[in-house]
């Protein structure tokens, strides 16, 4: 499973996030007709490690971004996200970590986005 698939799942299965953002969750940008809030997620880097089986350990760093009208609704989704995320595992994801990105404004939208770097774990065959 890629892990932006893992990533949307665990955000769409989350009643708390649903409860704000419907399903509201796409990759890369929000769509112009798309009503606030919302979630955005997109890869930013991944590296591999090589094992002499010829396995790989990988990490992937994706970026979360919840966007809405107002800064305070933008910090709360992305602080549910972060809940969600933080320390999530499952069958195809060892780990995944979360840090704290940056606040943004975007001007042509009239909408603010708050960032969550999030870092899956996984064993690539």
């Amino acid at each position: 499973m890629l892990p932006e698939t893992a990533l949307t799942n665990v955000l769409l299965s989350n009643t708390a996030i649903t409860s704000v953002v419907a399903s509201r969750v796409s990759p890369v940008a929000v769509r112009a007709a798309t009503a606030l809030p919302a979630i955005t997620y997109a890869r930013q880097s991944g590296s591999r490690d090589y094992t002499f089986d010829g396995k790989a350990q990988a990490s992937v760093t994706l970026s979360v971004t919840a966007w809405a009208s107002d800064w305070l609704t933008a910090r709360t989704v992305a602080d549910l996200a972060r809940a969600a995320l933080d320390k999530y595992t499952s069958d195809t994801i060892d780990m995944s970590t979360v840090s704290d990105g940056s606040d943004t404004y975007d001007p042509d939208a009239a909408a603010y986005g708050c960032t969550l770097l999030i870092t899956m774990s996984y064993e690539e065959v």
